[in-house]
């Protein structure tokens, strides 16, 4: 293209860098890691970059006769400019102390070249009446972020940590933690058996379960644990649209049920007047929810690099990840499991790069009755390489011991299959109920076959055991 032909490029920079890492081969480490040979405007600087890293590769010397006798062998010398190039090269610039600032400049002026590119299918596309505007400015936003994400300037962070380094970094860290134990605690999900043992929420937390078992009146629950507390939440379902998520959260501010709330028919007038008087709480929250349902991987990143950098999202919820469409390579390789786990870590780059929390949820292809663990979870295995906590989400029949109830009930319980950092497997039991959508913390005496009958279905709450039982 004529206009990237004519887009900003810096010779003399790209000749700098090249010079510094001929006086002084050491300088190709600190070169390395600022650019790539793809960032060089020149095709001579270009190829000669390449040249050097492949003779650092082979642990040879990089000087004007090995560069010139890999060149000669590659029949490339005389294409470059032969040994009358590399010996300008060499003589460039004095010294090698110009290297941090030429790096900038060249990496710079490649981010300005692909952002020209980029933006100019964009314009291109825009030409074309055929195309959704939405879609296209989706896409396009999502680009812009990928290439903010790329400017990240890697000689602002430290490589390697000194031992000075990290007695200093260590020190300061646990007099902070010291001073006020409160303000390094994390985030926390609510529920509290759980937090016990995962501490807090870590980078990536998946969160397992069979079609119907509640997967998402968890993450729902923990949401608003967060959102209520003043922690921006970004809840990205793929499955139900807004209307449906809203009933579902007014049935978890209000505690009146889900049916009532979607039919419009309520017992009596207070309840409609409860679910009437939680707009006023929802609003005061910092719970975000989407009603637009990204197709692809690419566009979930756009939503989540978009509201973060908007709204100051720290976590955010992918429900569930199994409704992401499979890209070309994934059609290609003909493999779900290698997909989601692809899904997975791109999901947690994304968020670690932007530091925020994120919870994918899953589905697991299992029997609601069958005993789930890591070994038999099938496609949801490869979800738990990358996460950091693993919670599979099941039930149970129960008999009752209450004569009084019904003969048997559902007793749900959180497998916590992997806890990096922490105890695993462990195993908290909990009261779920459909209806209402909430978390309440059940009596320390509660034990496995004796729940009341207000842990039923018609209650739809989540209670947490304090007793715990290993799977």
């Amino acid at each position: 293209m004529s206009d990237i032909k004519m887009a900003p490029s810096c010779k003399d920079s790209e000749m700098g860098i090249l010079s510094a890492i001929m006086k002084d081969n050491d300088k190709i480490h600190d070169a390395m890691s600022n650019v790539e040979s793809n960032d060089f405007m020149s095709r001579q600087c270009r190829v000669l970059f390449e040249t050097m890293t492949h003779l650092l590769k082979k642990d040879k010397r990089i000087d004007m006769l090995t560069l010139s006798d890999h060149l000669k062998n590659k029949n490339i010398l005389d294409d470059m400019g032969g040994i009358d190039f590399i010996s300008l090269v060499e003589d460039f610039v004095p010294t090698a102390e110009a290297l941090p600032h030429h790096c900038n400049r060249v990496r710079t002026l490649s981010l300005q070249r692909k952002f020209i590119q980029e933006m100019g299918g964009y314009v291109k596309k825009a030409y074309d009446m055929s195309e959704d505007p939405s879609s296209l400015l989706e896409e396009a936003y999502g680009s812009v972020f990928n290439m903010i994400n790329q400017s990240d300037n890697k000689t602002d962070k430290k490589d390697v940590y000194t031992p000075k380094d990290m007695a200093e970094r260590g020190f300061i860290d646990a007099k902070n933690r010291f001073e006020d134990p409160d303000a390094h605690t994390g985030l926390k999900t609510g529920i509290r058996t759980l937090d016990e043992h995962i501490k807090s929420l870590k980078d990536l937390n998946v969160i397992a379960a069979s079609t119907g078992v509640g997967k998402t009146g968890l993450s729902l629950n923990i949401a608003l644990n967060l959102a209520l507390k003043k922690v921006p939440v970004l809840y990205i379902n793929l499955e139900m649209n807004i209307d449906q998520m809203l009933c579902r959260v007014l049935a978890n501010l209000s505690g009146v049920t889900v049916d009532e709330i979607e039919i419009g028919k309520y017992k009596d007038e207070a309840n409609f007047a409860n679910v009437a008087s939680i707009a006023k709480k929802l609003e005061q929250s910092s719970l975000y929810m989407t009603n637009n349902k990204p197709k692809n991987i690419s566009k979930v990143i756009s939503l989540i690099n978009k509201y973060q950098s908007k709204y100051g999202i720290q976590v955010v919820i992918i429900d569930y990840i199994g409704h992401i469409e499979s890209d070309k390579l994934s059609y290609k390789e003909n493999n779900r499991r290698i997909s989601l786990g692809r899904y997975n870590q791109a999901i947690k780059n994304a968020c670690t790069k932007l530091g925020i929390k994120a919870i994918v949820v899953a589905q697991l292809n299992r029997d609601g009755d069958k005993d789930p663990d890591l070994v038999n979870v099938g496609e949801c295995w490869q979800l738990a390489q990358d996460a950091d906590i693993f919670m599979i989400l099941h039930y149970e029949m129960i008999k009752n011991a209450d004569p009084s109830g019904p003969p048997e009930f559902e007793q749900y319980y959180i497998k916590l299959a992997k806890n990096r950092n922490g105890v695993s497997p462990r195993t908290i039991h909990i009261n779920y109920s459909k209806e209402t959508q909430t978390i309440t913390e059940a009596d320390h005496g509660l034990r496995k076959g004796s729940i009341e009958s207000s842990g039923l279905k018609g209650t739809q709450t989540f209670t947490s055991s304090s007793s715990l039982f290993d799977g």
